[in-house]
Order: C-alpha cells, then sequence, then structure tokens
C-alpha cells in the first residue's frame, strides 16, 4: 500500500520536470568578456574624477563661499 503525500508528489514531479528537461536544452556559449582595466587605467580614471571633483568644489567655493553649517547672525 502506497502513502499518497501530496507535498512528496509536488516535490518529485518538479525534479522529474526538470531532469527531463536537461538533455534537451540548448548550448550556450559564454559572450567573451572584455579586458579588465589595468591599474594604470583604473589610477587615470580616480584622477581625473578627483580631479573634476575638486573643480566643482571650487566653482561652487565661488558662487557661495560660507562652507559652514552653522546658522548666521542677522
Amino acid at each position: 500500500m502506497t502513502i499518497f503525500i501530496p507535498g512528496n508528489t509536488a516535490v518529485e514531479n518538479t525534479r522529474n520536470l526538470a531532469q527531463s528537461a536537461l538533455p534537451n536544452a540548448p548550448v550556450v556559449a559564454d559572450e567573451p568578456r572584455p579586458p579588465r582595466r589595468t591599474t594604470e587605467v583604473r589610477a587615470r580614471v580616480g584622477a581625473l574624477l578627483r580631479t573634476a571633483a575638486q573643480r566643482q568644489q571650487r566653482l561652487a567655493d565661488r558662487i557661495d563661499p560660507v562652507r559652514d553649517c552653522a546658522p548666521q547672525p542677522g
């Protein structure tokens, strides 16, 4: 006599479906990855970003030279 348990049947059906699909699955080759940036390129990009941030800070200081957050009197 077999005891019918819905949870076990669902798990078994899922496993059977997954295993039956594997042999017929198409083989897709991995796309070649572009080469990673070298240390020199990363250093140059970092320097460029720091320079841009410093320039923006200087422009912001020209527009509004007050840098502290303390309330101004008056």
